[in-house]
């Protein structure tokens, strides 16, 4: 687990600073040639229209990569040592963005080069390539670097899951899963990408204009950062996000048998409350361990919570006695 913990490290840290370094050199070798103000935005006719200070400009930058950079590092282990496993794909996309910051740095620097001032800088063509060609390297490096560590697989057949409720016991189960990773990503990059944008067109955004990104992101993480599950004697009760809502009512009479399942991120089309062709409806705040509730309808509802064993085992002795009770 060191090993691969070390490897995400440098694929989603080391290589955002490792950029970084690169960057900064270049500025370093490149300060006599470069004007105080450098090109930061182009405008439709290709020609500069905007400038940042090239000190000021780095300072925003370097913060930004940084910020990114460890937002993703700990979110990527948090999701490693919950089991949640790691998807270098998606780790390569972290450390793509995260470099995009002074990836933007290099290419006001590049275009502005022996530029008398930055309204002589040159257009478009070359920043939009750095940007691009340096987000898509670092990309693919940290793809390279980092591990690809599968989901835990905690996968039961339907229905033989038990926790040994004798005839005529009664049984209650309470748990959920909550994903803290996810809460501070969706609280953490909207205000982050208002920066950067800030830094990049050369501009220092006010506070307002932080209020409606980050609002948006906070109603994410109530949204989608927790599932809670309730079973008792007559329903399995489903609720979505830190106020409880959507909720959904499944009663144990609706249900044939219940199951657990390993969920992938993108399964079910991602977070929140999903539903794919067949009609099933997956509850998720995260990847990994999920219940299963197969209904008499051949339909599915899934819902991402720690020891799922332990609500299918109860969720089928219910169903059991209801049978019986029947009969």
């Amino acid at each position: 687990m060191r090993n691969l913990q070390i490897r995400v490290v440098v694929a989603t840290l080391g290589v955002p600073a490792l950029f970084t370094v690169v960057a900064f050199a270049l500025r370093s070798a490149l300060s006599d040639r470069l004007p105080g103000r450098v090109a930061s935005h182009w405008g439709p006719s290709g020609a500069p229209d905007r400038a940042a200070d090239l000190d000021g400009l780095a300072t925003w930058t370097l913060a930004a990569t940084l910020v990114l950079a460890v937002v993703f590092t700990v979110a990527a282990l948090m999701l490693l040592r919950a089991g949640r496993g790691a998807y270098p794909p998606l780790i390569g996309l972290a450390s793509g963005l995260a470099v995009a910051p002074v990836a933007g740095l290099v290419a006001s620097m590049l275009a502005t080069l022996d530029a008398p001032t930055w309204q002589q800088a040159s257009g478009p063509a070359l920043p939009i390539m750095v940007l691009v060609g340096t987000s898509v390297v670092a990309g693919v490096v940290s793809w390279l670097i980092a591990p690809n560590v599968p989901p835990k697989r905690e996968t039961a057949e339907a229905g033989t899951e038990s926790v040994g409720l004798a005839p005529g016991e009664r049984g209650t189960w309470v748990g959920g899963a909550t994903n803290a990773g996810l809460a501070v990503l969706c609280v953490a990059i909207p205000p982050v990408v208002v920066a950067v944008i800030g830094a990049l067109t050369g501009s220092v955004p006010t506070w307002s204009l932080y209020l409606v990104p980050l609002g948006a992101g906070l109603l994410a993480a109530v949204g989608i950062s927790r599932v809670r599950v309730t079973i008792d004697g007559e329903a399995v009760t489903i609720r979505m996000g830190l106020l409880g809502y959507p909720r959904r009512t499944v009663p144990i009479s609706d249900i044939t048998s219940a199951g657990t399942r390993s969920l992938t991120m993108l399964g079910y089309g991602g977070l929140g409350v999903r539903m794919n062709t067949s009609g099933d409806v997956a509850y998720k705040c995260r990847s990994g361990a999920a219940l299963v509730l197969n209904l008499r309808s051949q339909r599915s509802v899934i819902a991402t919570v720690d020891h799922p064993d332990e609500a299918a085992g109860l969720v089928n002795d219910l169903v059991r006695q209801a049978h019986n009770q029947a009969g």
